[in-house]
């Protein structure tokens, strides 16, 4: 039984040392392109092993503001208003 759970120790150490030379190889693999990145101010994903996802969060102020318009446009016609309003 004893010998049972050296084995299963064993394994978990030898998996976790494994995981981490991955890890350490994805962030030297990924490493020029995430530092440009948030050298631009993106937000950076890791999706995967050697895959980012590369986000600037600006775009979340743009569909706001988008978000925004329309609903003041819905409000304005709702109430009446005959104003031309874009679609």
């Amino acid at each position: 039984m004893a010998e049972m759970f050296h084995v299963a120790a064993r394994v978990s150490r030898i998996r976790s040392y494994v995981s981490e030379l991955l890890a350490r190889a994805d962030r030297a693999l990924c490493a020029d392109q995430d530092e440009r990145a948030r050298q631009y101010g993106w937000t950076v994903t890791r999706t995967g092993f050697g895959s980012r996802r590369y986000r600037d969060p600006r775009f979340d102020a743009l569909k706001a503001a988008r978000l925004a318009g329309l609903r003041a446009a819905r409000e304005s016609s709702a109430v009446g208003d005959d104003r031309h309003v874009p679609a």
